[in-house]
């Protein structure tokens, strides 16, 4: 017990950043393990097509050594263990971009961030305060939508967990109080940077972050699971960032040396661009916004497709398969691997003709809902 909490209690808040990283990323790839290898249904989205011909033991494989190099940097902090990780993780994503989920490309950024300020440790807190700030800020501006407000808001929160009446749901001052979750989180993240706003910043992220959990877990939608250990890890990130031993100040500056610039790059102005449709979702903090494009596939003959039967949606989805099974690829791989498909037309447009011709006597048609 003594040896376990000497894992964690030390005075190095970067050594905690770190140890948190790799305990919450390998918690997470355990629960979402099927979608690190190919023993699933859900098919894969290569970044090269000749990538579908690499043997499914290569999946595997990345996976086991992904998993191990995890433990590994959690007993000790090895720079060259650290660049296997990132090795091993970007050959995965290149096997199948489903696997490039927000909380792994944060993670992964993480893990950039100590090998680059391997001998800057002064930068490592900063930058990761900056990845912090961008989630934050992002994440709540792609919640100022409409679609944030239906299906998030008055569905999931009011109705089903809050069990609010219909006819107060429908009134338009509690509909529209909706977006004060994105714009709180969004002033909060911009708080985070800031000495006199960092900490009540960091608490109110953290409510959010409690509510996520008690919206997702046993007592609530208990849905997706996989989002557990991010939002736990979230919380931890912030605790010992900005509450945990005080006395350790840790201020915020932007790094602009060296390798840091693709930090500054990435985190700050690329996401941006995804509001214009150039650059991923996944990739710019776009979390429980609801305006993630679908794809629903229609099944004329379920009888031939029978493995994907317990896929089939009961849910009513309007103007799209005119009476017809219907299966939504988001929810299929949710239930599958138990975590999300890759949310581009892109990805989806892989895995329509790959099932094309796998259920060719199926009578499969397909509907994007691009929001």
């Amino acid at each position: 017990m003594n040896k376990l909490k000497s894992l964690f209690y030390n005075t190095d808040k970067d050594i905690l950043i770190l140890k948190i990283t790799c305990l919450f990323w390998l918690l997470a790839k355990l629960m979402g393990r099927r979608m690190w290898t190919t023993q699933r249904l859900l098919p894969t989205v290569p970044a090269f097509k000749f990538l579908d011909y690499v043997p499914s033991i290569v999946h595997t494989i990345l996976f086991v050594l992904s998993v191990s190099f995890l433990i590994l940097i959690f007993l000790k902090k090895n720079k060259y263990l650290m660049i296997g990780l990132l090795v091993a993780e970007f050959l995965s994503y290149l096997l199948d971009q489903n696997r490039l989920v927000p909380w792994e490309y944060l993670y992964a950024f993480i893990i950039f961030i100590f090998i680059i300020n391997q001998d800057a440790p002064a930068l490592i807190a900063p930058s990761v305060i900056l990845l912090l700030v961008s989630t934050y800020f992002y994440s709540g501006l792609c919640k100022l939508n409409e679609g944030f407000l239906h299906i998030v808001w008055s569905n999931m929160m009011l109705h089903a967990f809050f069990k609010v009446p219909s006819e107060i749901i429908n009134q338009s001052w509690v509909h529209y109080s909706g977006y004060l979750l994105g714009v709180t989180e969004l002033l909060a993240g911009l708080g985070l940077l800031f000495k006199k706003t960092k900490v009540s910043s960091s608490v109110i992220l953290i409510l959010l972050h409690a509510l996520i959990l008690l919206l997702l877990g046993p007592s609530g939608l208990s849905g997706y699971r996989v989002l557990w250990p991010w939002n736990i890890s979230m919380i931890l990130f912030l605790y010992v960032i900005f509450l945990y031993k005080r006395s350790t100040v840790i201020t915020f500056r932007p790094a602009t040396e060296g390798w840091n610039k693709l930090v500054l790059v990435c985190w700050v102005i690329l996401p941006a661009l995804s509001f214009f449709g150039y650059w991923d979702r996944n990739l710019s903090s776009n979390l429980f916004s609801a305006n993630l494009p679908r794809m629903i596939i229609c099944v004329n003959d379920t009888s031939k497709c029978k493995p994907l039967q317990r896929f089939l949606s009961k849910r009513d989805i309007p103007n799209t398969c005119r009476g017809k099974a219907k299966i939504d690829i988001q929810a299929w791989a949710i239930a599958e691997t138990g975590v999300s498909a890759y949310p581009e037309i892109r990805t989806y447009r892989i895995i329509q003709k790959k099932l094309e011709q796998q259920y060719t006597a199926a009578g499969l048609s397909f509907v994007y809902l691009d929001r």
